[in-house]
């Protein structure tokens, strides 16, 4: 046995326990994975939303000190308002998309896109035959 293979002295007989345990949390991962990207995605939309308009704010003061005229001063919050509209609807539509990839299956088990749900298992049993008439059997007297 290599060094690797050996059991941990320290963990006694529950090593192959806690080995088991661990192999079964990367399946439970694994099975949550699509949820966890969808939510990562989410995240770094958020976020890049969040910083689009924090950069925008914090360029408002040195832009409207390069205002010479009250029409340059408009022309600037115009645009500045502008882009804002432009980032929120940009950034709502990515995440309307993000948050449909996670609903995957309604209720029902009928998939979003109006396929069809999971597949069922019918289980069908044959039409019970008719009983053959028997003749009747009596009984006699001994």
């Amino acid at each position: 046995m290599s060094s690797g293979e050996r059991m941990d002295p320290k963990a006694g007989p529950f090593s192959n326990l806690t080995q088991t345990y661990s192999a079964n949390l990367d399946t439970v991962a694994k099975g949550f994975e699509p949820m966890t990207r969808g939510i990562a995605r989410w995240n770094l939309e958020v976020l890049g939303l969040m910083t689009r308009r924090a950069r925008a704010w914090s360029e408002v003061p040195v832009r409207l000190t390069q205002c010479k005229t009250p029409q340059d001063l408009v022309r600037e919050q115009l645009q500045f308002w502008q882009t804002a509209a432009h980032d929120y609807t940009e950034s709502v539509q990515k995440l309307s998309a993000t948050f449909g990839s996670l609903a995957v299956r309604g209720f029902n088990g009928a998939a979003a896109d109006g396929s069809a749900g999971f597949e069922r298992d019918y289980i069908t049993f044959p039409e019970p035959k008719p009983a053959a008439e028997q003749p009747a059997r009596g009984r006699k007297a001994a």
